[in-house]
């Protein structure tokens, strides 16, 4: 026994309860477990998920994105001292180019996909007066304007338009400067081009069993301005007007020039063993032999296309790796550990704001929560116009009941479209719901996905069959990808 660094007792196992995998001999347990009980060189401290919703709905799942430790079988980031490659495994080393810090050439190089700023006929950028700063502001001002100023991103402007800056705090404490578009993007033509649906991104990983995680650095800043169009991003500031050469953070079509760039990049892959949104890449196979053949063909492509890639928030071949707010693992997905615990620490909304931000917050996860609309139907009562905030027992009831339904910590199945589905569904007087399932080997039947709405307006007069019915129908209307064409009964 000489050669074996640690052996786990029963008392162990019971205290912690793992979750063993015996084909790999891996075990896996919550973040809470590790946090709790186990100590590190890192800090304590771990990052809080933000509850305002202060940036623009597209940035919403890359703004709630956590930090976390290295998953791969690399040494740990703060180990590492300052060279990034030394936090990748060594066979990707060859894409040096891919995880520099900057690209060779500073400024991107004009592409197919620069960005434009089309405008409705007879609108005109405007200027606006600036913001004032604070002491802590205009240092993280100079320092931003010397930075990009030498990186060759911004310039010197005498446009007619400018818009002023504010500095929003990151979750590591310092501040970014987000110019205020809002303006601009008022009188924008709007780029249709399409997000990828999170719940099918969710549906395509079944049979994966090794994941790699890649976050794109500096991600819209790799895409030029138009000639041309630099003019109206122009932003003042108490040092004077500038104007950006590469497609800054905060214009309205800047999510959709970007999807479009990285769904050509990984065209041939995407939908096979890659799922992309924006800046975050995916990237999932059945067996590590063949996902690491998957790596380099993506890391290829992405260094082909003269992207970077943030080294150290990188995740390789791990069988459990936060995605888009989700923990994923082969075959099961689960509300991320991070995203539990901000839930468990909520406060008790004092006003209609904080409902709001709870409410959109949760919802995100209604996927994984049974009878959700129900549940929460008094409190979203309060968002209602001209609706006095009252804070009763049954609403308090209702928090703390979503709140509960949140910390015990949902599993669901990553859907088998080889396995007959069955749908369970019921209604109430005031709300329907329902369940998307599937058994396993044993005959034990595990949950999909969750639906749940409330009845409104003449619904809400409906006979109680009536009612259960629409349930039905409704469940058919969410889960209509999942169940049409299914080569399989549908159990209802």
């Amino acid at each position: 026994m000489g050669d074996i660094d640690v052996i786990l007792g029963i008392t162990w196992l019971r205290k912690h309860n793992p979750r063993i995998d015996w084909r790999t001999g891996q075990l896996q347990w919550s973040d809470s477990v590790t946090e709790q009980h186990c100590k590190s060189q890192a800090s304590n401290e771990s990052p809080r998920a933000p509850l305002d919703d202060t940036i623009q709905r597209t940035r919403y799942i890359a703004y709630l994105r956590e930090i976390r430790p290295s998953k791969t079988v690399a040494p740990a980031a703060s180990d590492q001292g300052s060279d990034p490659l030394l936090a990748i495994p060594e066979e990707y080393r060859k894409y040096d180019k891919l995880f520099a810090p900057e690209l060779e050439t500073g400024l991107p190089e004009h592409g197919p996909y620069d960005h434009e700023i089309p405008l409705i006929e007879g609108s005109h950028p405007k200027f606006h007066p600036i913001y004032g700063l604070n002491e802590t502001e205009r240092e993280a001002l100079d320092k931003y304007l010397d930075e990009n100023l030498k990186k060759g991103y911004i310039r010197p402007s005498e446009s007619s338009a400018g818009y002023p800056i504010l500095f929003v705090p990151k979750k590591n404490g310092k501040l970014r400067l987000c110019v205020d578009y809002r303006q601009l993007n008022s009188i924008t033509k709007k780029n249709c081009y399409p997000l990828p649906l999170i719940s099918e991104l969710r549906d395509l990983l079944h049979g994966a069993n090794w994941f790699t995680a890649l976050d794109l650095k500096g991600a819209y800043n790799l895409i030029r301005m138009k000639e041309g169009e630099e003019w109206k991003t122009a932003f003042r500031t108490r040092k004077g007007l500038f104007e950006y050469l590469v497609m800054p953070f905060g214009l309205t079509n800047a999510p959709a020039t970007f999807q479009t760039m990285i769904n050509h990049v990984l065209s041939e892959f995407i939908d096979i063993f890659v799922v992309v949104y924006l800046d975050d890449i995916l990237i999932f196979s059945p067996t590590l032999e063949l996902h690491k053949e998957h790596v380099h063909q993506v890391l290829q492509k992405l260094q082909e296309a003269k992207l970077l890639v943030e080294a150290e928030k990188c995740e390789f071949h791990t069988q459990r790796v936060d995605f888009l707010g989700y923990t994923i693992t082969p075959g099961q997905i689960e509300m991320e550990a991070k995203k539990v615990q901000a839930v468990r620490d909520w406060p008790t909304p004092q006003n209609v704001k904080d409902v709001q931000s709870f409410l959109g917050f949760v919802n995100f996860y209604r996927r994984f929560l049974k009878s959700y609309a129900g549940s929460v139907q008094c409190i979203q009562n309060l968002t209602r116009k001209d609706t006095p905030f009252e804070w009763t027992k049954e609403r308090n009831d209702a928090f703390e009941k979503v709140k509960q339904q949140v910390s015990s910590e949902p599993v669901t199945r990553i859907p088998d479209p080889n396995k007959p589905f069955e749908v369970e569904t019921d209604a109430s007087d005031f709300a329907m719901g329902g369940q998307l399932g599937q058994r396993d080997e044993e005959g034990r039947l595990h949950p999909c996905a969750f639906f749940s709405k409330a009845f409104h307006g003449p619904e809400l007069n409906y006979q109680i069959h009536d009612k259960e019915l629409m349930a039905i129908i409704e469940a058919f209307h969410e889960w209509r990808p999942q169940l049409s064409g299914t080569k399989h009964e549908v159990l209802v």
